[in-house]
């Protein structure tokens, strides 16, 4: 579960204001250094400390202890040891051989590390203002951009997204041909599936003897198996709870126009339930029509597409299907592996969100009155989980899930109305109602804010630095807050950086030297009641599955610290294992204000700059 303080909330700890986790207020002796964030894992047997300390002036050390309390180095730090082969599967193996019943199958999930093209990557960074809805000013690589030529920059730079996409796809296929054909496995109905879905991986039903003969190939490129599990569905007024009834559907540009949706669940409704919408496959539920029918209440303007099976979107479908929008975001109300692992459902959904610049939102599952677990893919790094609250009293939902993965990462990050929503005909209960009411909202966002699309990582910040509404139920369930499209999208400023695996020491050196931090500055008025700024970044599934075991699992940490316009440090956010870091405050005087982003540590070495912070003013 969370730590009872996260590092964001130590707003301006360093002038003895409260401290958010135990609200006590801080002695100027005591504030000459504060551990602001730690965390214990156990490896190779023994338990491991890592703390961050900031100081005064808000500058980071960090000290790691092993087992004995002694300081050691992060080389010290042994790696942690994953299983090739989920216990699960092993023991039904194990079974079937003993009774001699070889020829049966499992279905199982295979996770696969596969070449991919490197690609030129093109070092690029843009940012703009807005306030009270109004275009204030734009930048793309430094120059001066209008709202209108940025919006024609968004449709060139679709363009070019959808050619590498294609050139990508048709190098996973061939890699994974080649890998099916090593190992006589060209017949399975699996694999076509995964071919047209672009994963690196598959759903594969295979007999006792081919699973075993895969285990004890020691294929290099074999990352893992694990356990096929289906996967559940996770079961007027909420749309006013969230401003987007006063703030979005009143407004032309923020209706959805333009974004394609995909959905995805047990089944889907048929087509004469909803319009603007396509059924590529699935039967109609009762659950998929409640769904189906939030998205397009909270979105009108929006094309919804939707694949039963709870699957990942067809590489064709992704520029859209008969001549309708592309898809822009992905939502399921649907999850599976109710454990707090992090398995190849959670790599292969982050994988799809990275390669394919897609946000993506899942619900979770609704474990709150049972193991507390947020399900898979909602464990996953890129993936936006959705909590659920009811609008009738601003409270989470006792149902909705709130323990972390063993990844580390904080979830929910958000949360959504979903209790008793009448849609579709039905009224139903769960995250599987929050999840599609937040995964809308954000086609509100991107219809009329078009840089967000192809930036995941700017939707993520944006909406999160939106979800300013207090919920009731403690940080743990709730996330940052309900999201409120009136704060979320008319004021505030945007940033976005993106390039190859060295693109973060190029913005580094931009401000005159290399020193491993991204710095900007924003006027800020006092005449706003509160600012939050987030920053967010998307990592590759693949890593993280290879590395779940380690201290560390995620492939990039950054840390985020802000200045006042006296250079006096308001807050900061340095978490372990998320990707992203939030602060908020109150902005005493009016003035530039320094963020200054940095990189705490690079593991991933093929990981590509994918980065961006929305910084939010607003009024309570």
């Amino acid at each position: 579960m969370k730590m009872p303080s996260r590092s964001s909330l130590y707003i301006a700890v360093m002038t003895g204001l409260l401290a958010s986790g135990g609200a006590q207020l801080i002695s100027p002796a005591a504030a000459a250094e504060q551990t602001i964030e730690k965390k214990t894992r156990i490896l190779a047997g023994q338990p491991y400390q890592f703390v961050k300390i900031i100081d005064a002036a808000g500058n980071v050390r960090t000290e790691i202890s092993d087992g004995s309390n002694k300081l050691i180095g992060e080389k010290d730090v042994p790696r942690g040891a994953a299983p090739l082969v989920d216990p699960r599967v092993l023991e039904a193996l194990t079974k079937l051989e003993q009774a001699k019943l070889t020829g049966q199958t499992l279905q199982v999930e295979i996770a696969l590390n596969l070449p991919v093209a490197a690609g030129d990557e093109v070092v690029e960074t843009g940012s703009g203002e807005v306030e009270k809805g109004r275009w204030v000013k734009g930048l793309l690589n430094g120059k001066d951009i209008s709202e209108t030529d940025m919006d024609a920059y968004a449709d060139r730079r679709a363009q070019e997204e959808q050619t590498a996409r294609a050139k990508r796809a048709a190098l996973r296929a061939q890699n994974l041909q080649e890998w099916a054909v090593r190992h006589g496995l060209t017949d399975q109905k699996g694999l076509a599936e995964a071919l047209g879905q672009g994963r690196s991986g598959a759903t594969l039903a295979l007999t006792a003897k081919q699973l075993r003969a895969l285990i004890d190939s020691r294929d290099a490129a074999l990352a893992g198996v694990g356990l096929y599990e289906p996967g559940q569905d996770d079961i007027d007024d909420a749309m006013d709870a969230t401003s987007i009834s006063t703030s979005a559907l009143p407004n032309a540009t923020t209706r959805g126009n333009g974004i394609g949706i995909y959905m995805t669940e047990s089944g889907c409704a048929d087509e004469s339930r909803i319009t603007n919408y396509d059924r590529l496959a699935g039967s109609e539920t009762d659950h998929s029509r409640n769904v189906g029918a939030i998205l397009r209440a909270v979105s009108p303007g929006s094309f919804i597409y939707c694949r039963g099976g709870s699957v990942l979107p067809q590489n064709s479908d992704l520029d859209g299907v008969g001549g309708h929008s592309p898809i822009h975001i992905v939502t399921r109300s649907n999850s599976s592996n109710d454990t707090t692992g992090y398995d190849t459902l959670d790599r292969d959904w982050d994988n799809f969100s990275y390669d394919n610049n897609i946000a993506v939102f899942n619900s979770g599952g609704n474990t709150g009155n049972g193991t507390g677990n947020v399900r898979s893919p909602g464990k996953g790094l890129n993936v936006i989980s959705v909590a659920n609250y009811d609008d009738a009293n601003d409270a989470i939902v006792s149902s909705s899930p709130f323990v972390d993965p063993e990844t580390g990462n904080e979830k929910p990050e958000i949360s959504s109305p979903g209790a008793s929503v009448t849609a579709g005909g039905f009224t139903m209960t769960g995250t599987s109602q929050a999840t599609p009411h937040a995964a809308a909202f954000a086609a509100d966002m991107m219809s009329h804010s078009i840089y967000l699309q192809y930036r995941p990582q700017l939707v993520k910040a944006k909406i999160m630095a939106g979800a300013t509404d207090p919920i009731g139920g403690g940080q743990d369930k709730v996330g940052l807050g309900g999201i409120d499209f009136a704060s979320a999208q008319w004021s505030g400023h945007w940033f976005w950086w993106s390039g190859g695996v060295n693109a973060f020491g190029a913005f580094d050196a931009q401000d005159g030297k290399s020193d491993d931090y991204v710095v900007k500055t924003v006027f800020i008025s006092n005449s706003w009641d509160r600012v939050r700024v987030v920053l967010s970044w998307l990592t590759r599934g693949s890593y993280t599955y290879d590395h779940r075991a380690d201290a560390h699992p995620i492939g990039l940490d950054l840390d985020l610290s802000v200045y006042d316009p006296n250079g006096a440090y308001v807050g900061g956010s340095l978490s372990w294992d998320n990707s992203f870091e939030d602060v908020s405050f109150t902005p005493a005087v009016s003035g530039n204000y320094t963020f200054k982003i940095r990189r705490y540590a690079s593991r991933d070495s093929s990981l590509n700059l994918r980065m961006g912070m929305y910084v939010n003013y607003y009024s309570q």
